[in-house]
């Protein structure tokens, strides 16, 4: 028997499936979170980021508002309207849904609109949280603001079925790679008619039009394609997976990749030679940047610092430094720890002593990076010229020398005392 005939038609089989994957995206959430809890928080948060952003249309919007480019706003809704595109197919249907094409060709079609709409949901969405940065800190009127949003959400649409394309087409790193710089070239064309067109009003709805007719001619090339069903089926189950596997990861962490040969200092010799001291501080180098979480977060806290020390104004800024020079030095510490305590140290003839100069040694020279972006950030947004120039490279020694030592002893003083157990 047809499995078709269990439906009246391809539309009640799309809707069906559009409540299962709802469904499913729900379930998820209730995994990981309860919803009694959620609401404790969600309120609140409602309440109080009404009041913030009530603020942003009644009072002076703060001096970091203002410098932010228009650019990297409509970036952000260019990312916001981005997303993947659901075609709702599943592997059952070689058997079965592959003899009517036509079904097929409608639950696509469904499917790509049903794309489009969250798309535009999103985007609406973030256009409501900067909406005072566009209207207040650059003038934008309500025609040039409606002309912007549909050349950012036509765009994104484009890349959004070009991904999709590249994806059934192509495998392995390629589709990666191919995808990354599709992704840069629309934010790369939407930089440039922003910047250079945004008030030639014909000329944004021209370019808007020839977007919207190369979406179609994108998503029938799409629909047509031949001999991509069951890579359409692999990258469907990854798009209705996109949720579950960020949900486990908050919640379980993400397992680590076990890898054969090391890609960070894979051909390097030694950082250092000579002492003991210094061999071992090569190795708790290596350690940590080998390691994915570590290094995740080392990057992650060095480039969050740098918008957090260059937004506020001076004496904010000046705490803000010195509590991100802090945070970066106690967590090196914590790594080094990690490092320095691990069971395969234990039958190393190292000394307490050498431990600390090694120590030492490893997180000065892990600091090197953060401290130096800081002190560029905090100089030359607080003193122009030589200068600043002058200030980050002092900041960058004393954060170096003197910070990660202050917050290294009470740390190493608590190591020795479990070592001489």
């Amino acid at each position: 028997m047809n499995r078709s005939n269990h439906f009246k038609s391809p539309r009640s089989l799309f809707w069906r499936r559009w409540r299962a994957h709802l469904k499913y995206q729900r379930d998820n959430l209730a995994s990981v979170a309860d919803w009694t809890v959620m609401l404790y928080i969600i309120v609140p948060g409602l309440l109080l980021g009404g009041g913030i952003y009530r603020e942003f249309w009644t009072r002076p919007l703060p001096e970091w508002m203002h410098l932010l480019p228009l650019p990297l706003v409509s970036a952000f809704l260019l990312f916001m309207f981005s997303g993947r595109v659901l075609l709702f197919l599943e592997e059952a249907d070689v058997l079965f849904l592959r003899q009517q094409p036509r079904w097929v060709k409608t639950l696509m079609i469904r499917g790509i609109l049903y794309s489009y709409v969250v798309s535009v949901i999103k985007g609406l969405l973030a256009l409501i949280l900067v909406l005072p940065i566009v209207v207040r800190g650059h003038g934008i009127s309500g025609s040039t603001l409606l002309s912007m949003l549909a050349l950012t959400a036509a765009l994104a649409w484009c890349g959004n079925m070009l991904a999709r394309i590249i994806r059934a087409r192509s495998k392995g790193w390629r589709r990666h790679v191919i995808t990354f710089f599709s992704r840069v070239l629309t934010f790369a064309l939407l930089s440039v008619m922003v910047t250079l067109w945004l008030e030639i009003q014909w000329l944004i709805w021209l370019s808007v039009v020839l977007l919207l007719f190369l979406l179609v001619q994108l998503s029938q090339y799409r629909i047509s394609m031949q001999g991509t069903f069951m890579m359409d089926v692999r990258e469907d189950a990854n798009t209705r997976m996109q949720l579950t596997e960020k949900m486990l990861i908050q919640a379980v962490g993400k397992p680590p990749s076990v890898r054969s040969k090391s890609w960070i200092f894979r051909r390097s010799g030694r950082i250092y030679k000579g002492s003991p001291e210094k061999r071992l501080a090569d190795a708790g180098i290596k350690a940590i940047l080998r390691n994915p979480e570590s290094l995740m977060l080392y990057i992650q806290i060095t480039l969050v610092g740098i918008p957090a020390i260059w937004i506020p104004p001076l004496v904010i800024k000046i705490m803000v430094y010195i509590a991100m020079i802090i945070l970066i030095s106690y967590w090196l510490n914590t790594r080094w720890t990690a490092f320095a305590r691990a069971e395969f140290m234990n039958v190393l003839p190292f000394t307490n002593e050498q431990y600390h100069l090694a120590g030492k040694l490893t997180i000065r020279t892990l600091m090197v990076l953060p401290a130096l972006l800081y002190s560029l950030v905090a100089g030359l947004t607080l003193f122009a010229g030589a200068t600043g120039w002058l200030i980050a490279v002092g900041g960058t020694i004393i954060a170096v020398y003197g910070f990660s030592s202050i917050a290294a002893r009470p740390m190493y003083k608590e190591d020795y005392l479990n070592r001489d157990r």
